[in-house]
């Protein structure tokens, strides 16, 4: 199996979703983000599977599967050559430094980045540069434009309303995207994470 699964044409991690306590990721969950995750309460074997491999193997093991997965994955036809974090879970407290340790490893590598998290160590670690953007995901839009300034990079509002995840820098938000359209100031597109890495704009905006 992979640690690595397809996310549409996006090489991506996928743990499992719900509390700890229910065998799943998302330590940092809020009330309302579990009431309206897409998930339906689902967790998948790969999505287990790719957890349970991140705990049990330290990080120079997990990096070369990440790396081994990426490769042959990226072989696909018009497939992002890029990864994303945490399309469906989260990064829990014990796995925050291997994490990091492998984001940084694969940045060096020169692949693309991007995701959203609500473990917010993990985004205060992760710097922001051109090709690697982590969100950090918050429920309230004033704190997350508060937080995106105060930081200098992405933050996330999930409008479980309309659907669309809300890309925040420098407290504006720049665009929302619910993973088939894209949508900015200037135009609503279909969304293609290749296009916004290229043009720095959605997730990889400055």
């Amino acid at each position: 199996m992979k640690v690595l699964h397809m996310d549409s044409d996006i090489p991506s991690v996928y743990f499992p979703i719900g509390s700890l306590s229910e065998g799943g990721t998302c330590e940092f969950s809020t009330k309302k983000c579990r009431y309206y995750c897409p998930s339906g309460g689902e967790i998948n074997e790969h999505e287990k599977w790719a957890y349970n491999y991140f705990k049990k193997h330290n990080e120079e093991t997990v990096l070369k599967k990440i790396m081994c997965d990426y490769k042959e994955l990226s072989k696909i036809p018009y497939n992002a050559k890029m990864i994303q974090w945490f399309a469906w879970g989260d990064c829990p407290s014990e796995l925050t430094e291997k994490v990091t340790v492998c984001i940084l490893a694969i940045k060096d590598e020169g692949i693309p980045q991007y995701g959203f998290t609500r473990n917010r160590r993990l985004w205060e670690i992760i710097p922001h540069y051109d090709n690697l953007s982590i969100g950090l995901s918050l429920d309230d839009l004033d704190n997350a434009k508060e937080m995106s300034i105060i930081n200098g990079k992405m933050t996330a509002h999930p409008n479980f309303q309309s659907g669309y995840a809300e890309m925040i820098f420098n407290g504006r938000i720049v665009s929302k995207c619910n993973g088939w359209w894209c949508i900015t100031d200037a135009e609503t597109q279909n969304s293609d994470c290749t296009r916004c890495l290229t043009n720095n704009d959605g997730c990889y905006s400055r």
